[in-house]
């Protein structure tokens, strides 16, 4: 019951707040404080391999941060189109499942028959991306403006051979005014301090991925920005008994942040995830829900290193039944807890990472990054299931031109299971890359 009018509430905020914003003035909107203008080298960013597009509402939408727009005639409307092509080399020194992404759970373990296996060497391109991003002024009924977008992201990142060359949708949003309703990062998330990396994964170092939702973004203060949102539950439950019944989503998962930019790039978020986890079964099988939390920190802290900007980038989180948010800990299909006739055991997890990005010169960039998660799982859970993984990783990008990239990186990774077996991996990566806008 708690959790309905929890959600009834929150509903009701997010619906109905828009008609505030819409009615103010365009100079009664506070902007937040953009990266965009920190020009550490030739990519103009603090982590030259990061091409997440911000999210943004309100007035940034409609102010002159928008360029390489083309105008749509007959219309209000501009549009960017963006994007990369990016080849990837793989080789992989050990057996890891996931051949195009250094997913730490595909590892495999001593004594299983995939360890035998060995090595391989893959090619792909399957992280190139296009976007398209529309953006507008719509007038309400008092006359007074209020901005628009339209933002929709493809590639092509399937993790399967069959499913190669099929584009996938990333991102698919709208906003108005404040609100954004649609598909993109998780709330509680926060790509902007991941640590840049070729590997496609991040080291496993990402938190929630990107998720269904309704969102309330704003300003307060100089330098703070709130987000509240009702987004799409997640849940990965462990069924060793084979119990009839399946997990089932009631309610939606319950996520905010409030973030600090300093005006040299310089942030620090701090994020909250609340959500119900519900297994739904037979006479002879228990309907329980439980509560699940999660509490994050990230942040990134940016100095001039002799004539260009390095940062140092971090962040870590707790919490109880939110491990397949944890992209470290969601490969065995297992993490979130445990169904049995006793009921539903939800699993504490954490997760940690650090990495450190350095211009050697205007055309010579580095990141090392090391990145670790584990639970604490139910003596009910599988003994294969992943109960701990961690990674290091070490690139060095060349930037001939301003829109061309090429790069190797060296990884290693660890998997260790309930069991106590474990097995490790390598991995060195060569790309080029070719940005387009």
């Amino acid at each position: 019951m708690k959790a309905c009018t929890l959600f009834l509430v929150t509903l009701s905020f997010l619906v109905f707040s828009p008609l505030v914003v819409i009615g103010q003035n365009a100079e009664d909107t506070d902007k937040l404080v953009s990266t965009d203008t920190i020009e550490p080298g030739i990519q103009g960013s603090i982590n030259p391999l990061t091409d997440n597009t911000d999210i943004l509402t309100g007035m940034e939408l409609i102010d002159d941060s928008f360029p390489s727009s083309l105008p749509i005639p007959g219309t209000n409307v501009r549009m960017k189109i963006g994007g990369y092509v990016k080849a990837d080399f793989l080789h992989d020194f050990d057996y890891i499942g996931d051949r195009w992404e250094f997913e730490l759970g595909s590892i495999a373990v001593e004594g299983s028959p995939e360890r035998e296996l060995g090595g391989i060497t893959t090619f792909h391109v399957k992280q190139t991306r296009v976007n398209l991003d529309f953006r507008s002024k719509a007038k309400w009924k008092n006359g007074k403006e209020f901005p628009m977008q339209v933002f929709v992201e493809f590639d092509w990142f399937f993790d399967s051979d069959a499913f190669r060359l099929v584009p996938r949708m990333r991102h698919a949003y709208g906003v108005i005014g404040r609100l954004l309703i649609g598909r993109t990062w998780t709330n509680s998330g926060d790509v902007s301090t991941l640590p840049g990396t070729i590997d496609f994964s991040g080291g496993d170092a990402l938190y929630g991925g990107r998720v269904a939702q309704i969102r309330w973004q704003d300003t307060f203060a100089k330098n703070f920005s709130y987000a509240i949102a009702l987004e799409e539950t997640g849940g990965q439950l462990d069924n060793p008994n084979t119990l009839d019944g399946a997990f089932r989503p009631l309610y939606p998962n319950l996520a905010g942040n409030i973030k600090y930019r300093s005006a040299n790039g310089s942030s620090f978020q701090l994020g909250l995830d609340l959500f119900v986890l519900s297994w739904k079964g037979s006479t002879a099988t228990p309907n329980v829900s439980k509560t699940g939390y999660a509490i994050t920190g990230t942040g990134r802290y940016v100095f001039k290193s002799s004539h260009y900007n390095d940062s140092f980038v971090y962040g870590g989180g707790f919490g109880q039944g939110q491990a397949h948010r944890i992209i470290a800990l969601s490969w065995d299909g297992k993490a979130s807890g445990v169904i049995t006739e006793d009921g539903l055991d939800l699993s504490p997890a954490w997760f940690a990472f650090a990495g450190f990005n350095h211009y050697w010169s205007k055309s010579f960039n580095s990141t090392i990054s090391t990145h670790w998660a584990g639970t604490d799982l139910s003596s009910f859970h599988s003994d294969d299931t992943i109960q701990k993984a961690g990674s290091f990783h070490a690139n060095l990008i060349w930037f001939p031109y301003p829109r061309i990239s090429t790069g190797v990186e060296y990884m290693w990774g660890v998997r260790e299971n309930k069991s106590g077996v474990e097995g490790t991996a390598s991995r060195v990566q060569f790309m080029a890359k070719f940005k387009f806008n």
